[in-house]
């Protein structure tokens, strides 16, 4: 494992919701020092209630000049002043070289010595190299070229991106397929779960202990590419069942309020979840199949099989690796027949087989192997 080191982190906002590199941030934070560089965008912005929300949030991160949270000061949160309209390449120019100050900056402050930089950005493209750090390695979640409104620059600074990075982790064979580092190495990175986080116990929440049984359930961000229709369809299939989506939304969730067995309980911390998700029978991955989802690795498949419970899928590549432990529906009326075939899959047995699997796939054994290819890269280099 990478210690006493210094890592510079492009990622997402740091606790605002679970992430990959979170996950592994946090693993690596127990004996290193991070500077984390929170979301900088995707997509261009809108005129929106939660739009103009994360403008007044990342003004106040600006303002408060806050380098660290609360109980895990071993994060330096930095939020450099960018402009989000990144297909302007003037706007671009000098959002990277606010970056570069800021980033520059902080690491005299803390006296960072020959830093590595990971990133799950690919908009810094062309910052790679000249913030000093001594690798760069890119860990490609997802096809951001296809995110509804997603800036155009992304396909060209990913591009630049890949051809300057020591190293490309991908969590589908997808996106290893179509994202290579031209001079760096390649590597497949699979999802990790903290199964002692879910497997933990204690009473279920109480809202979800009343519902009649089964309880089907989805947690996650409600998006575009989760199919509503789909669990609708579950919920008219099987009245005397309960219906539990937990998540924030982007998307319009109101046809749930005529269906009288779908309860939609908002979004709910990451540390709660377990208290809510152990009342599952049923795991439910609707994702509409196109090119984004194709290229996806949802992370709630490892966290459900962590809680023992059966899981039902549409068919998603990197989720139908784990065909033997999970229900794939490969049209809709199948995916709506196998929730019924999935609560009767509920023995001691299989429950068993789902932690164990799910178990080889810890957030530290994942960190861990990264941390062997970064070191093994770095050593030759020196070379």
């Amino acid at each position: 494992m990478i210690k006493n080191r210094d890592i510079i982190v492009f990622g997402d906002d740091w606790g605002r919701y679970p992430s990959t590199i979170q996950h592994l941030g946090r693993v690596w934070a127990k004996d290193n020092r991070i500077a984390w560089i929170g979301s900088l965008g995707l997509r261009r912005p809108r005129f929106t209630l939660g739009d103009l929300r994360r403008v007044m949030e990342k003004a106040t991160q600006l303002l408060s000049r806050r380098t660290s949270m609360p109980r895990e000061e071993f994060v330096h949160l930095l939020s450099p002043m960018v402009i989000p309209f990144h297909d302007v390449g003037m706007v671009r120019a000098v959002n990277n070289m606010s970056i570069r100050s800021r980033v520059a900056s902080t690491v005299k402050k803390m006296g960072m010595h020959d830093p590595i930089l990971i990133t799950s950005n690919p908009i810094i493209g062309e910052l790679i190299g000249t913030l000093g750090e001594k690798s760069s390695h890119y860990i490609c979640l997802d096809d951001f070229t296809l995110f509804e409104g997603a800036f155009r620059c992304i396909e060209s600074l990913e591009k630049i991106l890949l051809t300057r990075i020591d190293s490309c982790f991908s969590v589908s064979a997808n996106l290893l397929r179509t994202r290579r580092a031209l001079s760096g190495e390649n590597h497949f990175l699979p999802q990790g779960v903290d199964t002692k986080h879910f497997t933990s116990t204690g009473d279920i929440d109480a809202r979800i202990n009343m519902l009649p049984r089964p309880v089907v359930g989805f947690f996650g961000l409600l998006t575009s590419w989760v199919d509503l229709q789909l669990i609708i369809d579950c919920a008219k299939a099987y009245p005397k069942s309960s219906v539990v989506v937990l998540g924030r939304t982007a998307v319009d969730v109101t046809s749930f309020k005529a269906h009288s067995n779908i309860h939609y309980l908002g979004e709910v911390p990451f540390a709660d979840l377990p208290r809510y998700a152990r009342g599952f029978d049923v795991g439910l991955i609707p994702f509409i199949v196109n090119d984004l989802t194709i290229a996806a690795n949802p992370l709630k498949l490892l966290e459900y099989l962590s809680l023992g419970i059966p899981v039902v899928s549409t068919a998603l590549p990197e989720v139908e690796k784990f065909s033997e432990y999970v229900f794939i529906g490969h049209d809709r009326e199948e995916f709506v027949r196998l929730v019924g075939r999935a609560v009767s899959d509920a023995s001691p047995e299989r429950k068993k087989k789902r932690v164990a699997i799910a178990s080889q796939y810890s957030w530290h054994s994942i960190a861990e192997s990264m941390s062997q290819i970064i070191q093994r890269i770095e050593e030759t280099k020196k070379k």
